[in-house]
């Protein structure tokens, strides 16, 4: 893909060159020269101002220098950051520790230009709908704001309204990232197994989601009919008439951050019921409703009184399969048992691929970490230090994760954190093994049994249903003539670029060989003497040219 291509996909080469400058500021220069992105107008041009060069970085560690670089990026490149810390598989533990720590914050738009947003969205005048209107924001993200408001029969709403135009922009920086993944797979290979083009998509699809508060309405309408009577957890009502793609309007949480220890005595709640309480809720999402909230953080975790909590934002939000609740509980029998094949094979069904280039080493990484050191850090509650090393393994083998494994294993360690800041004592491993049991039993139940072979039985019919249609259309292609087998060569535009910059070259060479050769005549013949000197100018200016670019092509 030649770096003209590039710029005319991104369709912005004023933002592509602003990212490439914000990522050398940042200490990036190198990625971005393996990238190949430091050829071309945009790069070019920072060069002749001296702005592609790199900063001093001292003392400072890589995942904080990408933080900074995300922030100042803007709103979209928080989000993919956010998204990131959630794939300690693909950036590494500590990179994702880094990213977590990104802050979604902004300054909020003047009440002047979110209102006519509000009203066309909800096609009325709020004077009308509700009976008053806080104009204050009580937050502000980089998506939305939130506004507390009064309803006509006398409840109190917290309104959620997305901010004017950041679509358009969202849209605009996805295109860009989408181009240059797929440019960073051509040029990058030791980043080609990550896959980065699958990372774009699946923060599309997260983001995409997130622009629709209908989409975030009907989460809490599920989680509010699933724990309309738990003691513990409070989900608002949302309300349906108030709601579009771009406003959200629920009921407004009285609480206060549950972290905030000074609180509990007035509201009757004592901080290690308040953690015992939430992760087995989480447990309960994540192993038996398999839909579970995936950034449990002190943030979103309200306090309200006589130690209920309610959880906020529902917009990152993980579900898993019946089949990957069974194999997390395989998973978690083979660390039980020390049996480092079923440990192994169980790690494979979290993969994208489930495909791996040494498994005899991935056996043996596994079964050195079930030995020397998963029993201690399960039996020393530390379920989110088990799950990071694994993490770590799956990294240095190359294994991607699942993004719906990745979001359970964020919800985890996430919980986990934010109880120990209420109980350090409590034993997470403890909470969580009831749940583990009750998968394993769930497992060799008759009827899940029955259950599984009518499955596979309903499989193979359809398979041997639609085998002999498949076979005659194979045979009824090949008879015409028709049939025909796509092969696809890795690398392959690479080359094509390659030879395509060695001809121009020999082109221009030649050219420049053959006015020499001209102007050499002209001159002895002493017919167009002026016009021969011309010549060897040309000849000379086009041959200094060519130089450079082999020069510049060799520094690279």
């Amino acid at each position: 893909m030649p770096y003209r291509i590039l710029t005319k996909r991104v369709g912005n080469a004023v933002r592509l060159a602003e990212v490439v400058q914000i990522l050398v500021k940042y200490g990036f220069a190198d990625v971005i020269q393996r990238m190949g992105l430091h050829e071309g107008l945009p790069a070019k041009v920072l060069r002749s101002l001296r702005i592609m060069e790199a900063t001093p970085q001292p003392h400072r560690t890589q995942g904080a220098r990408l933080r900074e670089a995300l922030t100042e990026l803007g709103p979209t490149f928080v989000k993919a950051g956010q998204v990131l810390s959630t794939r300690p598989d693909l950036v590494g533990t500590r990179m994702a520790a880094e990213l977590s720590a990104l802050q979604d914050r902004v300054e909020p738009l003047p009440f002047d230009e979110m209102q006519p947003a509000i009203e066309a969205s909800l096609e009325g005048k709020l004077s009308d709908l509700f009976a008053s209107f806080d104009p204050v924001p009580v937050a502000a993200a980089s998506l939305s704001q939130v506004y507390r408001a009064r309803l006509h029969s006398g409840v109190d709403v917290a309104v959620k309204a997305q901010r004017p135009g950041v679509r358009a922009i969202i849209q605009a920086d996805l295109s860009l990232m989408r181009t240059v993944a797929e440019w960073a797979v051509e040029h990058m290979e030791e980043r080609a197994w990550m896959d980065p083009v699958a990372v774009v998509d699946e923060f599309e699809r997260s983001v995409q989601r997130e622009l629709n508060f209908l989409i975030e309405q009907r989460t809490i309408d599920r989680f509010r009919a699933q724990y309309e009577n738990d003691p513990h957890l409070f989900v608002p009502r949302t309300y349906p008439d108030l709601c579009t793609p771009l406003v959200l309007t629920m009921d407004w949480i009285d609480g206060v951050r549950v972290d905030d220890l000074a609180a509990y005595p007035e509201r009757n709640s004592d901080p290690r019921q308040v953690a015992l309480a939430g992760c087995q809720v989480l447990c309960r999402q994540a192993f038996e409703d398999r839909f579970f909230h995936a950034d449990p953080h002190p943030g979103n975790i309200f306090l309200l009184r006589d130690n209920r909590f309610a959880l906020l934002d529902y917009g990152m939000v993980g579900h898993l399969e019946r089949a990957d609740v069974l194999a997390m509980a395989d998973l978690l029998a083979g660390v039980f048992r020390q049996d480092a094949d079923q440990c192994l094979q169980a790690v494979l069904t979290f993969t994208v691929s489930g495909e791996i280039a040494e498994p005899d080493a991935l056996r043996h990484e596994i079964a050195d970490y079930i030995a020397f050191e998963a029993q201690a850090v399960v039996a020393g509650a530390l379920v989110g230090k088990a799950m990071e090393q694994v993490s770590a393994i799956m990294h240095r083998h190359r294994l991607t994760l699942a993004p719906r494994y990745s979001l359970l294993l964020k919800a985890l360690g996430t919980i986990e954190s934010t109880a120990h800041r209420l109980d350090s004592e409590l034993d997470v491993a403890r909470v969580i093994q009831p749940y583990v049991e009750q998968m394993m039993l769930r497992r060799y139940a008759p009827g899940y049994v029955v259950e599984e072979l009518r499955h596979d039985a309903h499989g193979m019919l359809r398979l041997m249903r639609a085998a002999p249609g498949d076979l005659l259309q194979l045979l009824a292609k090949l008879r015409r003539g028709r049939l025909m087998i796509h092969l696809q060569h890795e690398k392959l535009d690479r080359l094509a670029a390659v030879l395509d910059r060695a001809s121009n070259r020999v082109t221009v060479g030649l050219i420049a060989g053959s006015i020499i050769v001209g102007s050499s005549l002209l001159v002895a013949t002493q017919t167009a003497r002026s016009l021969g000197v011309g010549g060897f100018l040309v000849a000379g200016i086009l041959g200094l040219a060519l130089v450079i670019s082999i020069l510049r092509s060799r520094n690279y």
